[in-house]
């Protein structure tokens, strides 16, 4: 269906353009091969501009403003990935809705789009949704083509004998730049990629030193380094550490290089092969990449980990749980929860204020932490209560580790009243899963059962509640 000379929805997002600058400023900071907009009241009205179907291969006139159009040209997989990616965000905007997706082309190749989006909210409730889409298919193509021509180096590299040394045909249709360097670092022979790579001639190249294509600040030690390895080196790879690898070109710009390094021995004496790869462009995606991934990581902690006190929240505890769960139920592997709840810490909120609270909370958290094993999981699951996940531990193991802590922490001596010498104490229920639990809660409410029998029998203990 042709599209009319004005949608409704360009018609409005236009008017909120104007009218709300977040909305101007996400489109101006975000928006690079195509503009979405919308209506989540009827969500088979979406608005597209023309950009996203050019890189489709379509002219704008042969699309309408549906989304049952992008739906028929993306991956299935892909469309569910959006429609779980949709759910999440709307639950939780802090989960954001940015995925790499594949569509069909027109002449039916892959066409590989980045789309990102917000809700947009009137009277509470979603109404609008607006987004951008990426190009991402370029920056696919060269991570394919990268690894194919990695392995295919890698695959030719590993057949060359060392003793081919003198071998010109290696210096001259070699895809890598390659020199030869004698024990005082003289460069005796260098081929085209080389000199292309560095910017000399090569003749140039074969009457330098190489320690003139590294920078200032590594030329003091390399002497000492390259007689090291002339003295004990063998076949190795230098700059695999991400970044580490600089070298100069003649004009003096940066260059980030990874080099294999071949020791061979030669009728004039030993030498040095070294194969140098440029991977200026594979650091730049790395770090990127990289910064995606820490963005992703801030993200994921904020919402798994407790603020107050730095440990899980309720939300990762209960996830974790229900995984210690199906293992049981799969593969029988037991394990015990603990439920820990301070002792009249009411009292404290009101006689001392929630300040105080608060430090003792953290306090307390910090001393769970120390006698977690590594394996459980503790987290913060209410005001003054915390639980720990013990995987692979019977119930004899849980009271013992129970009565653990709650010596610890009558040895910590925490006073939250130093006239009277209150000091903080904890009560703790244990309880381990059965073959009978239906849920993972029904371990979880005996645990909570026995931490009532702790209180009635006088706080400051543990209890266990088998079945």
């Amino acid at each position: 269906m042709p599209q009319v000379s004005e949608h409704y929805l360009e018609t409005e997002l236009n008017r909120l353009m104007k009218e709300d600058d977040s909305v101007f400023n996400f489109i101006q900071q975000s928006c690079l091969d195509g503009l979405w907009y919308r209506d989540l009241e009827n969500p088979e009205h979406e608005w597209m501009n023309a950009r996203f179907w050019e890189i489709l291969g379509y002219q704008p006139s042969e699309k309408s403003h549906s989304s049952a159009e992008w739906k028929d040209l993306i991956y299935p997989d892909d469309l569910h990935l959006i429609e779980d990616n949709f759910k999440r965000h709307s639950q939780d905007p802090s989960n954001p809705f940015d995925q790499i997706v594949r569509y069909w082309h027109k002449n039916g190749s892959t066409v590989w789009v980045r789309c990102k989006g917000i809700i947009i909210h009137r009277d509470g409730a979603p109404s609008r949704m607006i987004g951008v889409h990426m190009d991402y298919t370029k920056v696919k193509e060269y991570e394919e083509k990268y690894r194919r021509n990695l392995r295919e180096m890698d695959r030719v590299y590993a057949d060359v004998k060392l003793a081919y040394e003198e071998s010109e045909q290696l210096f001259t249709y070699a895809p890598e730049a390659i020199i030869k360097v004698q024990t005082d670092g003289s460069i005796i022979k260098a081929n085209e990629q080389m000199a292309t790579l560095f910017g000399y001639e090569i003749d140039e190249l074969e009457q330098m030193n190489v320690s003139n294509l590294i920078p200032d600040n590594v030329k003091r030690s390399h002497p000492t380094d390259m007689k090291n390895y002339f003295e004990h080196g063998e076949t190795r790879k230098m700059g695999e550490e991400r970044g580490k690898l600089q070298a100069i070109r003649k004009n003096g710009e940066p260059l980030t290089i990874e080099i294999t390094l071949s020791l061979i021995q030669t009728r004039y004496g030993k030498n040095a092969l070294a194969i140098i790869r440029d991977v200026s462009e594979k650091q730049e995606l790395i770090e990127s990449l990289q910064n995606q991934v820490k963005e992703i990581e801030q993200l994921e902690a904020l919402a798994v980990i407790d603020p107050l006190t730095k440990v899980h929240n309720k939300r990762y505890f209960e996830t974790q749980l229900d995984q210690e769960f199906e293992n049981f139920k799969r593969h029988q592997y037991v394990y015990s929860l603990l439920i820990i709840d301070i002792d009249h810490f009411k009292q404290v909120n009101d006689n001392f204020g929630h300040g105080k609270g608060d430090e003792i909370i953290g306090t307390i958290a910090n001393v769970l932490n120390e006698l977690r094993r590594f394996g459980d999981t503790l987290a913060r699951i209410g005001g003054d209560e915390f639980a720990i996940l013990l995987p692979h531990t019977n119930l004899d193991s849980a009271l013992a580790i129970s009565d653990r802590i709650v010596y610890a922490m009558e040895a910590e001596n925490i006073i939250c009243d130093i006239a009277r010498q209150a000091r903080i104490t904890v009560s703790i229920g244990a309880s381990m899963v059965i073959d009978t639990d239906e849920s993972p809660h029904s371990a979880f409410e005996r645990a909570d059962k026995a931490l009532y029998i702790s209180k009635q029998q006088g706080r400051n203990r543990a209890s266990i509640m088998e079945s």
